[in-house]
């Protein structure tokens, strides 16, 4: 039997367009702050967007990690380092980190990407009007095997590096439900003794032309894409941890249809599947839809996985006497792919530990009591994979 409940979540970090800290995405979110940038460096043969929401390069000097090898790393990877180490200094506070037990998880927005496929290439070309300046941006942009190997192997080797964390690791695609999945192995491999520590987190893909492109490839719903990255901590609970804390009561995970699966049988399928990862989830953690207080959906960047993920919700939650609360970071972050799901688990964190909860309602977002002491987080991947996480307060 896995032991869930030996498992704290702890050290939650966001580095977002809102800031370098949970506290600040929250009160950007209450405060509906603009923290979003400019979209004019980024003109192309796409649907006008106004605007991206963009972070800044990480300084090199605060990751530990020595300049040259920065300079090779592509941006997503730096903004993982700093997500790493913002998650660990909390804890490094309070003694030495690393170590041949402490392991690693991470989303990654290029391990296995896909380059763009030739009828996306056809009529981006076309749209274009000048197929050759395309081509060699593209050619340009996107060196052979660099999503396969590059991204890969500097994120997850400079952490582990840095942090000294030398355990059971292990990389996930974007194109699954990357963020959650390295969640629920990180947990994993702490309750069931492989890990002593896990660090969590996932990194969303750097912006820029081509991420157009692709977004636009898969059915892009028009959504503004955000940079950042997202981390925490699993960690076996110890004889000190009294206080207020967060675990993983339960998990699901499903696949609905490919995107080659369009129209409503396409939609139902992705609906259908939403719907069993979220009640795999509920069971799991012995609960049913009342005894979830707030439910923090996937961003997602397709118009069918919306409507699906909506309809998906609609059907769990139809007959809760207490309908819990949604909302989702999207309008101070932007979409952050694989890092989105983390990002709103650091959210949740944040809340179940004292109790509240945001709460979006006519186009604006409140802060609440939260009702019943549970979370739920959906991650809905591009190619029809679902997967929820049922987050429990402990200690409240």
């Amino acid at each position: 039997m896995t032991h869930l409940h030996t498992v704290r979540l702890s050290a939650p970090a966001v580095y977002t367009a809102t800031g370098t800290d949970p506290a600040a995405l929250w009160e950007a979110l209450v405060a509906g702050k603009d923290t979003s940038s400019p979209c004019e460096h980024l003109a192309g043969p796409w649907p006008p967007l106004d605007n991206v929401f963009l972070v800044d390069d990480p300084d090199a000097a605060t990751l530990g990690v020595h300049r040259r090898v920065l300079r090779t790393s592509e941006k997503q990877a730096r903004m993982a380092l700093y997500g790493a180490r913002l998650a660990l200094a909390g804890p490094a506070a309070d003694g030495p980190v690393g170590g041949p037990d402490w392991g690693l998880y991470l989303g990654l927005p290029t391990v296995d990407e896909e380059l763009l496929r030739l009828d996306a290439l056809q009529r981006l070309h076309k749209i274009a009007g000048q197929p050759g300046e395309v081509a060699a941006l593209y050619g340009r942009e996107v060196p052979p095997f660099s999503g396969l190997s590059h991204l890969n192997s500097t994120a997850a080797a400079h952490i582990s590096a840095a942090f000294g964390l030398m355990g059971a690791m292990a990389a996930y695609s974007p194109f699954s439900d990357a963020g959650l999945q390295a969640l629920i192995d990180g947990v994993l491999s702490v309750a069931e003794g492989e890990n002593e520590a896990a660090v969590i987190g996932a990194v969303s893909p750097k912006v820029h032309p081509l991420l157009f492109a692709q977004y636009e490839n898969l059915g892009w719903n028009g959504a503004a894409p955000g940079e950042g990255s997202a981390f925490l901590l699993a960690r076996r609970t110890r004889a000190g941890d009294t206080g207020p804390g967060v675990r993983v009561a339960g998990y699901g995970r499903a696949f609905g249809a490919g995107e080659d699966t369009g129209g409503a049988a396409g939609d139902d399928a992705r609906a259908d599947a939403i719907a069993e990862a979220v009640q795999a989830a509920l069971e799991m953690a012995g609960t049913d839809a009342d005894g979830i207080g707030w439910v923090l959906p996937d961003a997602v960047w397709t118009t069918s996985a919306e409507r699906a993920q909506n309809a998906a919700l609609d059907r769990v939650f139809a007959h809760a006497a207490r309908p819990p609360a949604v909302c989702t970071s999207v309008r101070v972050t932007g979409v952050l792919g694989p890092a989105h799901p983390l990002a709103h688990t650091v959210l949740a964190l944040t809340g179940l530990a004292t109790g509240r909860r945001l709460v979006t309602e006519d186009g604006t977002v409140r802060e609440e009591r939260l009702p019943a002491p549970r979370a739920l987080a959906l991650a809905c991947g591009v190619r029809g994979q679902a997967c929820a996480v049922v987050l429990e307060g402990v200690g409240t």
